[in-house]
C-alpha cells in the first residue's frame, strides 16, 4: 500500500508548483529590496552631485554669488532629501568634497524592516576658466 503511494503521479504538479511560487515569493521580496537601495542611492547620489556643484558655483569668481559655500550645499542636500556630513573646500577653493546621507523610505524586507541609510559622496574641481567644471561621484551603502 505504501508503494502505490509513492508511484502515483497525479498531484505531481502541484508539488511542483508550490515549490515554485515559494521561490518566486522569496525573489520578489529580494528584488523589492534590491530595487529600493538602487533608487535610494540614485536620490543620494543626486543630492551629493547638486550640493557639490552649488558649492563650486558659490566659490567660482564668474558665477559666484556669495561665499558661503556650505550653506549652498547644505540648502540644495535638504532640497533633494539628504542630510549633508560633510563639505569641505581646499587648494585654496579650487575643489570641493561633500557627503550627504539620505535615509531610506521603503523598509527593508529581508532585514526585518531596519531602514537603509545611503551615503553619496561628490568633488567638483573648480577651472578658472568660464564654465570649466570637472565633478565626479561614489556612493555607499549601510544598513
Amino acid at each position: 500500500m505504501r508503494w502505490a503511494l509513492l508511484s502515483d503521479e497525479r498531484a505531481g504538479v502541484t508539488l511542483v508548483a508550490a515549490a515554485l511560487m515559494a521561490v518566486m515569493l522569496l525573489v520578489g521580496v529580494v528584488l523589492h529590496d534590491v530595487a529600493a537601495i538602487y533608487g535610494t542611492r540614485g536620490r543620494a547620489q543626486t543630492a551629493a552631485d547638486a550640493a557639490a556643484k552649488a558649492a563650486g558655483l558659490e566659490l567660482t569668481p564668474y558665477f559666484g554669488v556669495g561665499s558661503d559655500p556650505h550653506g549652498a550645499a547644505r540648502e540644495y542636500a535638504a532640497r533633494n532629501g539628504a542630510e549633508l556630513l560633510e563639505c569641505t573646500c581646499g587648494a585654496g577653493g579650487r575643489y570641493v568634497w561633500v557627503t550627504v546621507r539620505v535615509s531610506m523610505g521603503a523598509h527593508l524586507l529581508l532585514v526585518g524592516g531596519r531602514r537603509a541609510k545611503v551615503t553619496a559622496t561628490a568633488r567638483c574641481y573648480l577651472d578658472p576658466a568660464p564654465g570649466a567644471t570637472e565633478s565626479s561621484t561614489t556612493s555607499t551603502l549601510s544598513i
